[in-house]
Formats: structure tokens, C-alpha cells, sequence
């Protein structure tokens, strides 16, 4: 069998004869990337497996209270990774804050036309002209 880049890392290896389809070497990082393709293609593929996935990630946070909490104490460069990255993250969608924005001004007075469009074929469109007065704006708040 002839020898194939790696998908993950790039680099020329022997296929096995038992998988000759085989796209990945056998280095750990880049079984792990096979894996990780794998399970992305069938989560979207599959929508039992993806509950039976989120259901053993609860059964497994459950079994394990305060892991995650332990974990960032004893890895504060994970943590401070983590919380940069999320940063840059909200950054780039630009979350506003619930009151950053500013409310949406009224409709300014003025003459207006309305116009009726749906009618018989060849028939005139009806229309009215409106005067439209500004008197007050109030905002209610949620």
C-alpha cells in the first residue's frame, strides 16, 4: 500500500493494511483529531447520539461536584487562558450591554401616503394621505 500524508499533522506514513482508508497516522495528538473530526460529524449526523452525549457529560459533572471549581484553582494559567479567549470572543460578536443601547426614535412628523397595493388586476391602487403629528414619546422599561 502506498504512504499518505496525515491529515492532522502533515505527515508521509504507512497505512495499515486492516484500514485502507486510513487518513491519520498513529500519533496520539493526531488520533485524538481523528476523533474529534468523528464525533463533530456525528453529532450532526446522529440526534440520539447527541443526547446520549450530553446525558453522560451530566451523569459525569454530577458524580464529580466542585471538579471544575478544583480544577481552575489548580490551573490558573488554564483559567486566565480561558477567560482572555472569552474576552476576545464577545469582542468579536460585540455583545452590547442591556443598557447601552439607545431607544428608537419616533416616526417624525410629517405628511404621509398610504398605499393599499393588493387589488384586482388592473385596478387602481387605493391611497390615502396622511398628516402624522408627533405629541410625546415615552419609553416603557421591561
Amino acid at each position: 500500500m502506498e504512504d499518505r500524508w496525515c491529515n492532522a499533522c502533515g505527515v508521509k506514513f504507512s497505512p495499515r493494511a486492516q484500514s485502507p482508508h486510513q487518513a491519520y497516522c498513529a500519533q496520539p495528538d493526531c488520533q485524538r483529531e481523528r476523533k474529534r473530526v468523528w464525533q463533530q460529524a456525528k453529532r450532526r449526523s446522529d440526534p440520539d447520539y447527541t443526547v446520549n452525549q450530553s446525558k453522560s457529560q451530566q451523569t459525569w459533572v454530577r458524580s464529580r461536584p466542585g471538579y471544575w471549581q478544583a480544577y481552575r484553582e489548580a490551573n490558573p494559567k488554564y483559567t486566565d487562558r480561558n477567560r482572555r479567549l472569552q474576552r476576545e470572543r464577545n469582542e468579536q460578536r460585540r455583545i452590547a450591554k442591556m443598557d447601552a443601547s439607545t431607544p428608537l426614535s419616533p416616526i417624525p412628523s410629517g405628511m404621509y401616503r398610504i398605499q393599499y397595493l393588493e387589488g384586482e388586476a388592473g385596478s387602481d391602487p387605493i391611497s390615502w394621505t396622511l398628516r402624522i403629528a408627533v405629541i410625546g414619546v415615552t419609553h416603557e422599561s421591561t
